[in-house]
């Protein structure tokens, strides 16, 4: 049987425990069973033959996990047959034979460590060790070594030197045992059952990983619960998510991940190769992978993106169904890769860029085009992509970054590697993004593996208005340019404790300036300009001059967060600079759209005419009302503002508008009781209800790594500014720093979070 198959089914075995059946498989209870047949097989042999032979092999799971900082890993605690390790470390094995060896003279022992389908020593997926005798370590950090490390009557302990370039994901084991001059046809061979998990390591300084800082390396690597930062610029508000990546569940199906992707064995030891292929397979366009996208609204057929509160549940689904999970979008996307990043040991964050391009033509502009009168023109000018996209401004879009040297790319360009899983480009054939560094971003470097340009646009394109023109180049002139509308602000977690206080914001970090210098400085446009000369799109919308006439200035107001309930007003003010009346007509909307900028449903529009006199100021407003906008939002509860004004003495024709999302309460979550390990916890959930109406089909989603696995609860009608109160409770089994994320969904309302933490302290 293949690698793959016995894989295979040993992550459907995984999946016949999940989940209230564990305590049914209490690691003592199988240890004990294990001890007796090796005691049974022990008698055996000696009674048979006095020929050397393998009894056991014990991997010391648990110190040898510690050692590697993988004591978090549930498969460790659970599963008998997984030990779980980093490469560039070292790890002891003590192995039981028939009888007592002679290992410089009589007897011979080797180690055989087998990765993928077809093993080979040349190609770095396979090591034969020879156990010589020898007490230090002699060879360099990237090859495979062995010493011993003690021996006791029939029983000798090793320890096994990982190279700092071994691929990533299971490797199998096997112990032979001979006399020295016997044939091979006397030699015993044992193959273990036990799955070895060798994981990147960013704490040692060979690995491609290598992060130096352990603030850093908390963070990145072992923090199991974050935060992702949504809504709109300049009020962003961060979502809690479960990553999880300890479940027992998670790093067996991260390691499928990679054997599906298509990466040859070799290759998954390098950071580069190992990081695209997890943005291909976090989404299904391709290969089956974990996630389907979607931006509809349509769920019917799956799960709300909304809904999820972290990965946990998503990877199991993906592992039991063997088939894609159904729904996500960028934020379920991002959160799913980070969590199979730190699970293999790659550093990695979520991050959010507020005003996020999508430009579908590598002209590092997004167009906006409007007709002669200056009404938008249909979406079928703007270049239709085959995810069905055109150039478009989402409110936010999130990615992840991963650390890692760039070997391939001159120095300088290591650190910070921009991957994003959401399907929207194809690269090199594959819904596939990145790695791109950050420094090849700033600079304006296109021609720097991978998906460069892209990234690019996506933090500093400018946005360019056209209007049609019959006698222009490509029967449009170029209107204006905005340098500043696009990456407004770039938000990523900041390293330490997660803050619980809604919309306070205070753990977010400002990541801006590591994508692009300052906005609006010359090194900003020379960045812009450098990369435009690489690209011919681009070329010509820089080229060609705006047909701008500056003389009336206008600005629409931006609106702070509104709560859902009430009402806004949408002010445009307009001020005459010219020397002569002006006389401006003016076309004001409201629209509901997608967090994708694109729209969903009008609200409300207004129409009118403005004269001003020389160096007069006037506004026009619209009020919006809660019963206009009500059920008209979509998720995330986004609204568009926009105002286009034409001044009838020059034929100038402005566009201007502000995103803004409605305001939704923050769940509250209270520990009722003492925390103890081995005791029920109490807690309680609550929010009221800020409709009027009622709300029905209510859901919470609550998770909580190391206290309760992920887990949906139906509740009852929550009515017409009600109070929604739940009591439950859980039971932590041992002492650790816990987050409980929940989440709350109903045909009404959707899309509510909060989270608190919680010390679980040992039993006295």
């Amino acid at each position: 049987m293949s690698f793959f198959n016995t894989f295979e089914n040993f992550l459907d075995n995984l999946t016949d425990r999940f989940r209230s059946d564990l305590e049914l498989n209490r690691p003592e209870d199988r240890e004990i069973e294990v001890e007796n047949e090796r005691n049974d097989t022990a008698n055996e042999v000696d009674s048979l033959t006095t020929a050397p032979m393998v009894v056991a092999v014990d991997f010391q799971a648990k110190p040898n996990a510690v050692n590697h900082f993988c004591d978090k890993y549930e498969i460790v605690e659970r599963q008998q047959s997984a030990i779980v390790l980093r490469r560039g470390g070292s790890f002891t094995i003590e192995v039981e034979f028939n009888q007592e060896l002679e290992l410089k003279k009589t007897h011979s022992v080797k180690l055989y460590f087998n990765f993928g389908q077809r093993p080979s020593a040349a190609k770095g997926t396979q090591a034969a060790l020879q156990v010589s005798g020898k007490k230090l370590f002699d060879k360099n950090h990237e090859e495979w070594d062995v010493r011993v490390d003690g021996q006791n009557g029939k029983k000798v302990t090793l320890e096994i030197q990982i190279p700092t370039d071994a691929p990533v994901g299971v490797w199998n084991p096997a112990v032979e045992v001979s006399l020295r001059k016997s044939s091979d046809s006397e030699r015993h061979l044992l193959r273990s059952d036990t799955h070895i998990y060798i994981l990147f390591n960013p704490w040692n300084k060979h690995d491609g990983t290598y992060l130096p800082d352990e603030e850093k390396r908390d963070e990145y690597v072992l923090a199991d619960v974050g935060k992702i930062w949504v809504g709109n610029y300049p009020y962003p508000h961060g979502r809690p998510w479960v990553f999880g990546q300890f479940d027992d569940a998670v790093l067996p199906a991260s390691v499928l991940l990679l054997e599906r992707s298509g990466i040859a064995p070799e290759s998954r030891g390098d950071p580069i190769r190992v990081s695209r292929a997890i943005s291909k397979m976090v989404n299904s366009n391709d290969d089956n992978g974990v996630i389907v996208g979607r931006w509809d609204g349509k769920y019917e057929d799956g799960k709300s993106p909304s809904s999820w509160s972290g990965s946990i549940k998503i990877m199991e689904e993906y592992i039991r169904s063997k088939r894609p999970v159904r729904y996500g979008q960028c934020w379920v996307f991002a959160g799913v890769v980070n969590t199979v990043c730190r699970a293999l040991g790659l550093p990695s964050r979520v991050v959010s860029n507020f005003a996020s391009a999508h430009d579908t033509n590598v002209s590092l502009t997004i167009d906006e085009y409007v007709d002669e009168k200056g009404d938008e023109i249909d979406s079928s000018y703007r270049g239709v992509t085959p995810g069905g996209l055109y150039d478009s401004i989402w409110n936010f879009h999130v990615w992840n970054d991963v650390w890692m040297t760039r070997p391939d790319l001159p120095q300088g360009y290591s650190g910070w590697q921009v991957i994003d899983a959401t399907p929207q480009e194809t690269s090199d054939g594959s819904f596939q993004c990145g790695p791109a560094s950050h420094e090849a971003i700033r600079r304006g470097q296109m021609e720097f593996k991978y998906d460069v340009p892209f990234v690019l646009a996506e933090v500093n394109a400018d946005v360019v208005h056209w209007q049609k023109d019959d006698t222009a180049q490509d029967g449009f002139k170029k209107l204006t340019t905005n340098k500043r509308s696009v990456g407004r602000q770039v938000l990523t977690k900041k390293v330490g404790p997660i803050d619980n206080s809604g919309y306070s914001n205070a753990d977010k970090e400002d990541i801006t300036l590591e994508y692009k210098p300052q906005e609006g400085t010359t090194a900003e446009r020379v960045t812009l300009l450098t990369a435009a000369r690489r690209t011919r799109a681009a070329r010509h919308a820089f080229r060609l001059m705006s047909q701008e006439v500056d003389d009336v200035e206008f600005t629409v107001e931006d609106l702070e967060r509104v709560p859902i309930g009430e009402g806004f007003t949408v002010t445009l003010n307009c001020k005459n600079v010219s020397e002569a009346k002006r006389t401006v007509s003016v076309v004001m909307t409201s629209t509901s759209m997608y967090y994708t900028g694109a729209p969903a449903y009008p609200i409300k529009r207004r129409e009118g005419e403005i004269v001003l006199e020389v160096g007069e100021t006037k506004s026009m407003t619209m009020d919006v009302t809660y019963g206009d906008y009500y059920e008209k939002l979509v998720e995330h509860a986004m609204i568009k503002n926009l105002a286009i004004c034409t001044v009838a003495e020059t034929s100038y024709a402005w566009v201007g508008d502000d995103a803004m999302e409605i305001q939704k309460p923050d769940i509250k979550i209270e520990i009722l009781s003492e925390a103890v390990a081995g005791q029920p916890l109490a807690l309680r959930i609550s929010f009221t209800n800020p409709l009027p109406i009622t709300l029905r089909r209510c859901k919470l989603e609550v998770d909580g790594p190391g206290l309760l696995r992920p887990k949906t609860i139906e509740i009852g009608n929550v009515g017409p500014n009600d109070l929604m109160v739940h009591e439950m409770k859980v039971f932590p089994k041992k002492p650790k720093h816990c987050t409980v994320v929940v989440t709350f969904n109903s045909s009404q309302l959707y899309n509510l979070s909060g989270s608190t933490q919680v010390t679980i302290n040992p039993a006295e």
